[in-house]
């Protein structure tokens, strides 16, 4: 009975079974079942496909939110900076849009308006917008009041000039609170938020790990009618495969998993350099075990051309990022990074056989080779192999936790 419930959910929300895990799943049921006083499972199933009340509150018991204000700090660093060095000396008079997409309990887009802020922009000079398919994570966010523990990492400076003690809770101050208007929406549905301007700027991270492919393949196709041509796209670490590299062209930024939308008479042209500062250099997983360093330092080569193979890649010029891995394998054939790398570009190009090949030769060389691990699961996930994707996922947790861990 599980499984139909399961089905279910995927077919309303796009949340896949495999990663909603059985027990939270059967979990989430009896907790909604003793809510409606119902014993039997299949009156309950009846019971959601008849409410589209109850059907909410089944989501909302099955999804159990895990956030925190500027959770992964860095997309926040760069989006301030960016306000301050692009945005603002550029914008005249235009409005900054931007939409924290699947906001939860608002600390995202909090988070977003307090950056603003501090980066120099005023109320009335930026519009923020939330859209979560949960009212009572909305209601929260709303209310704006949050317990110590949303503030973990967050300098206490920084909580005493937006926010106001309230007992046990933090309110936010009304001046910013209003700045934020919050939209009860399904990002599966493609007539949310049909009519609104496009954005500037789009969060969406950790969504898409939840969803099966045909829900994700709606949702980034959703972000792609919503996000200006042009605009910014941040996504969590594990989400990156999911975005065409001919349409979205990665940021170069050192842990800042994200895009620009490409303007479509120019997708395969070189994008103009986001800030005026050179980037640093590109971000290699340290991950437990790992001795092998970036093949540029592993062996006497050129030190920019496996960064050159990067950013012939992050400018859309595939075939010549595959061309520069190829020629970098040559000289040291038993690096996992390469072979990382290469995998990604060719799933972006889409040629699936090639791209699992160069995963699996990456786990092969380096057991802790996330990256691989996650591109990996999503190519089984997308064939169909569930148990395969959800013993993928796993084992890149673990490796996460490990690495937090040190």
């Amino acid at each position: 009975m599980t499984t139909q419930f399961g089905k279910l959910l995927e077919e309303i929300a796009g949340m896949s079974p495999s990663v909603l895990g059985e027990k939270n799943l059967a979990r989430a049921v009896h907790e909604r079942m003793s809510a409606c006083i119902i014993q039997n499972e299949e009156k309950y199933l009846d019971k959601v496909r008849s409410s589209p009340l109850e059907m909410e509150a089944l989501i909302e018991a099955v999804v159990v939110p895990e956030t925190f204000f500027f959770r992964d700090k860095s997309p926040f660093t760069f989006l301030g900076r960016y306000v301050r060095e692009e945005w603002i000396p550029a914008r005249g008079a235009r409005l900054l849009r931007i939409l924290s997409a699947a906001c939860s309990s608002g600390e995202e887009a909090y988070s977003i308006t307090i950056v603003l802020q501090e980066a120099g922009l005023k109320p009335g000079e930026y519009k923020i917008e939330g859209v979560d398919i949960s009212r009572t994570l909305l209601q929260k966010a709303e209310r704006a009041a949050y317990s110590r523990h949303s503030f973990r990492g967050v300098p206490e400076s920084l909580r005493e000039r937006y926010f106001v003690p309230a007992g046990c809770e933090y309110v936010l101050k009304d001046a910013i609170r209003h700045g934020v208007h919050f939209i009860h929406g399904n990002l599966m549905d493609e007539r949310v938020l049909r009519g609104t301007h496009p954005y500037d700027i789009i969060f969406c991270r950790n969504l898409l790990i939840y969803l099966g492919a045909e829900a994700r393949d709606r949702v980034v196709k959703t972000i792609e009618r919503l996000l200006a041509p042009d605009g910014l796209l941040f996504v969590g670490h594990a989400e990156t495969s999911s975005f065409p590299a001919v349409r979205f062209i990665p940021l170069e930024r050192r842990g800042v998993f994200g895009f620009r939308k490409a303007k479509p008479a120019t997708a395969e042209a070189t994008i103009p350099q986001i800030f005026s500062s050179p980037p640093p250099a590109p971000i290699r997983p340290e991950l437990p075990g790992q001795t092998r360093q970036p093949p540029a330092q592993a062996v006497n080569i050129p030190v920019d051309s496996y960064e050159k193979a990067q950013q012939m890649a992050d400018q859309g010029r595939l075939q010549e990022a595959v061309a520069i891995c190829q020629r970098l394998l040559l000289v040291d054939s038993a690096n996992p990074f390469t072979y990382c790398l290469l995998g990604t570009v060719l799933h972006g190009m889409g040629n699936i056989g090639r791209a699992e090949e160069c995963f699996n030769r990456a786990i092969y060389l380096d057991e802790h080779c996330y990256e691989a691990i996650l591109h990996l699961s999503l190519i089984k996930e997308h064939r169909g192999d569930l148990a395969g994707a959800e013993v993928l996922r796993r084992r890149a947790a673990r490796i996460q936790t490990q690495t937090r861990a040190l």
